[in-house]
């Protein structure tokens, strides 16, 4: 008889909530570990999902905490919350392998500052939404990007590889910091657009202005990278040959390059995690997104002042819950 690992997903948001309900539904020996006031509430609703993964309901395991003999326990939650809740599992991650999820390139270093040691990083491309407790719906599939640094962590990948392909396509690799950076690129562009105008994606790339702000922070973007010298590394979603290109041709051939890549009407239903997070009223994460290029920018002192305004307009969207029209995004690229 094969026994199966015990995995822990540590948060029920959008990403938990959707490993949860396949993993779940697969047969898989899955927790789903939240806060203790929403345990009972959890237990008795299950999960609900749709999209692209079919509609279903399952009744995954819920706890409080990580149960005795986990062997991968998956941290799911905004980057900014990584660290509280290493604190709050530490006692009960035995000797687990943990695994990140998270936005940006800062959860290899938190685990690292908290735990000392190295985890496994899943670099998602997908796309899914939570907005209420006990759903999720599975918006796009994109390719998981699994890697670890150290050798004695890749034994592991092999197991996380058969759980992330019931999810979506997987694509390991050796260079997992090249590939957060790479996907940062595109996942700062997608979460801002949305963010700064409340609309669907190909509807943002489709508006004329909108599209020549996309072209200008991918370009400023991929630039700070670049003049930094981080080794990007191609995979699936996110070339590198690509963002090259769009530093070189001219702005209406870089505009075509986005409408074929997020104006068709399936993107419709992409909802990225930080209008998520503004829908809910909840803290973004765009310190972690956008806010790197700042910071990198800052380091090497390479101006980003595209990265910079959208971190400031982004921050007053979340207390004011007002988004901008196309003319104030478009804006931000001339000024």
């Amino acid at each position: 008889m094969i026994t199966k690992p015990g995995i822990s997903i540590i948060g029920a948001g959008a990403i938990g909530s959707l490993l949860a309900a396949i993993w779940t539904r697969a047969g898989e020996d899955v927790t789903l570990v939240v806060r203790p006031e929403r345990v009972e509430a959890l237990r008795g609703s299950g999960l609900r999902a749709s999209g692209l993964a079919g509609d279903f309901h399952v009744m995954p395991k819920v706890g409080a905490e990580i149960p005795p003999g986990t062997e991968f326990v998956v941290f799911t939650m905004k980057t900014q919350d990584l660290a509280p809740a290493l604190r709050t599992h530490k006692g009960s991650l035995g000797n687990a392998t943990v695994v990140t999820t998270q936005n940006g390139v800062r959860a290899r270093e938190i685990v690292l500052a908290e735990l000392g040691q190295e985890p496994i990083t899943a670099t998602l491309m997908l796309n899914s939404s939570a907005l209420e407790p006990g759903t999720v719906r599975y918006n796009r599939i994109g390719t998981t990007v699994l890697g670890a640094v150290p050798e004695e962590r890749r034994h592991a990948l092999a197991e996380m590889d058969v759980l992330f392909e019931l999810v979506s396509p997987v694509f390991d690799t050796p260079q997992i910091e090249g590939a957060m950076w790479s996907k940062l690129v595109i996942n700062a562009l997608t979460n801002s657009l949305q963010a700064l105008s409340g609309k669907p994606l190909n509807e943002c790339v489709n508006h004329p202005g909108v599209a020549s702000f996309a072209v200008a922070q991918v370009r400023e973007s991929f630039g700070v990278v670049r003049a930094a010298r981080i080794p990007l590394i191609d995979m699936p979603g996110a070339p590198v040959k690509l963002f090259s290109i769009m530093m070189r041709m001219p702005e209406f051939f870089c505009k075509a390059i986005l409408r074929k890549n997020l104006g068709r009407v399936d993107e419709m239903n992409t909802m990225t995690s930080t209008l998520q997070s503004i829908l809910r009223k909840q803290p973004t994460e765009i310190d972690y997104l956008n806010g790197e290029f700042v910071r990198l920018g800052e380091k090497i002192g390479y101006p980003t002042p595209i990265n910079r305004a959208i971190v400031e307009h982004i921050k007053r969207i979340e207390q004011t819950g007002v988004f901008l029209t196309p003319e104030q995004i478009a804006g931000m690229a001339r000024s």
